[in-house]
């Protein structure tokens, strides 16, 4: 069976810091030849905990046809691990058929060092005299801003003050009671450093509205997609007005919905996955397309590929199509592997709240 993605990483073997702390950043290449949304998990060695690595940047993705997407692991092996050799797995999986549509990463190693013994040293009483000193220095300080100075709050990343200002300039007081920037902060390295949840270049950005463009899944606003280069509705977002706003290409009643199936009945042909075609109500395999039964074509015949015929029906009644030569009720022969050929599956949905 051909590979559903190519994934490669930076490095086999992480260095870590005195912390335990290092990161490695996998490249996801989609080679399913369709659009598709992705989740990545890791599969851990037999002495490794999954809560040792996290997705700093999220464990989904949406890719185009032929796209690529970056996805960065963080490694945080907890004080008091055994020295030893560790190691790890990336998965990544089709969301929609993530049983069929998945692939592993190459092994990435990581090496915990026993931690150094340190050396005993003569109590430095000298630094007594200093610390007196600076505390003495401090606490005038701290008086004279107390007394009609103006605080600054906290920078990015500490932890909020109990007290007005919480945070510094263009910061404010984010989820996990640490400081991020707000809309048009300069400094930023992540999404997680800003209240936006995007950070382009170095500057806290707001998210990117319905069909603007976009460059990866953190641009959009949610429940928005990067889909194409465009945000776009999930099947299940209310608020499209037209097929090209949806991830699925179909907008029914204002809302994003799945393209339906061959012999799905439908309205117009956004409401079939291509290459189907809405025709007498049903979706139908256009003219020149693979086929293994005369009911699953426009033309109602089939010698391998739908295949253009003489006329042999009238024109047919709403809710029947021409099957050699007759207009029956549809009875359409849905053949699960010419849909696995036809690439006709689901598309990524929006979540439940």
């Amino acid at each position: 069976m051909p590979r559903a993605f190519d994934i490669t990483a930076t490095t086999s073997s992480v260095p870590l810091d005195p912390a335990g702390h290092g990161e490695v950043s996998f490249t996801i290449s989609n080679k399913l030849g369709t659009g598709v949304s992705v989740r990545a998990t890791v599969e851990p060695a037999a002495n490794v905990q999954p809560e040792w690595m996290k997705f700093p940047d999220g464990m989904e993705r949406t890719l185009s046809a032929d796209g690529t997407a970056v996805i960065p692991v963080r490694i945080s092996v907890p004080a008091g691990t055994p020295p030893g050799s560790y190691g790890f797995t990336l998965v990544v999986a089709s969301i929609s058929n993530p049983d069929e549509h998945y692939d592993r990463g190459p092994s990435v190693a990581f090496t915990v060092r026993e931690a150094a013994v340190p050396v005993k040293k003569p109590f430095p009483w000298w630094l007594v005299a200093l610390a007196a000193g600076v505390l003495l220095i401090v606490g005038i300080v701290v008086a004279i801003l107390a007394s009609g100075g103006g605080e600054e709050g906290p920078g990015l990343g500490v932890a909020c003050a109990k007290k007005e200002p919480r945070c510094g300039k263009d910061l404010t007081c984010g989820t996990g009671n640490l400081c991020v920037g707000t809309a048009g902060f300069k400094g930023c390295a992540s999404g997680e450093q800003c209240a936006t949840g995007r950070c382009e270049g170095d500057r806290c950005e707001e998210r990117v509205a319905l069909t603007d463009k976009c460059d990866s899944v953190d641009d959009c606003q949610e429940p928005l997609a990067c889909h194409e280069a465009a945000c776009r509705g999930l099947a299940g977002f209310s608020g499209c007005e037209k097929p090209e706003q949806c991830v699925t290409g179909r907008c029914q009643e204002g809302t994003c919905q799945e393209q339906i199936s061959l012999g799905d009945t439908c309205d117009s042909n956004d409401d079939c996955r291509s290459p189907l075609t809405c025709h007498q109500n049903f979706c139908l395999i256009p003219v020149g397309e693979k086929c293994t039964h005369p009911s699953q074509c426009v033309s109602g015949a089939c010698n391998g590929t739908c295949n253009q015929v003489a006329v042999l029906c009238p024109r047919c009644p709403l809710g029947t199509v021409c099957v050699e030569g007759k207009c029956v009720r549809p009875a359409i022969i849905r053949d699960h592997r010419l849909l696995q050929e036809m690439q006709l599956e689901p598309r990524r949905s929006v979540p439940s709240p």
